[in-house]
């Protein structure tokens, strides 16, 4: 199916980009999520009225994300959990115990921006951790696993 990306994805084009993809990844995901339309001429009519409005939020996203980037990159950010004498945690600490912490901090960050490429953390210590803003900016965090008094 073509299809008219209407903001970059990853490995497949950026804004104003016609691509072919298979139907099942336009049907179900590019166009719900609205990052892409069936390209038409009806669409690519209104596509091309609209490039300015749709470059112009593209712009504003990437903004955000770096203004989120100056205010956490490189920052320690400190989670408490239940640990054994050995220093393995009863439990672990996901991507979603990492996002609470620093939305705590102020600045919103979703689950689905952290990556931890080897799973959740399990043991004490300091770790550094990505974290996906945009597909341009991202960020590193540190994440310091403590034991609970």
């Amino acid at each position: 199916m073509k299809i008219i990306l209407l903001e970059r994805v990853a490995n497949l084009g950026s804004l104003g980009d016609i691509v072919e993809v298979k139907n099942g990844y336009a049907r179900n995901f590019l166009v719900p999520q609205g990052k892409a339309k069936r390209a038409t001429e009806v669409n690519l009519k209104e596509f091309e009225a609209r490039r300015a409005e749709y470059e112009r939020n593209q712009t504003d996203i990437l903004s955000n994300a770096q203004a989120r980037h100056a205010k956490i990159d490189g920052v320690v950010f400190t989670v408490n959990a239940k640990a054994g004498v050995d220093g393995k945690l009863f439990g672990s600490v996901t991507s979603m115990d990492i996002a609470e912490v620093i939305n705590a901090s102020g600045v919103e960050v979703k689950r689905s921006e952290i990556a931890l490429p080897h799973g959740p953390l399990k043991t004490i210590g300091e770790f550094e951790v990505d974290v996906l803003l945009h597909h341009d900016v991202h960020s590193k965090v540190k994440i310091s696993v403590v034991s609970e008094a």
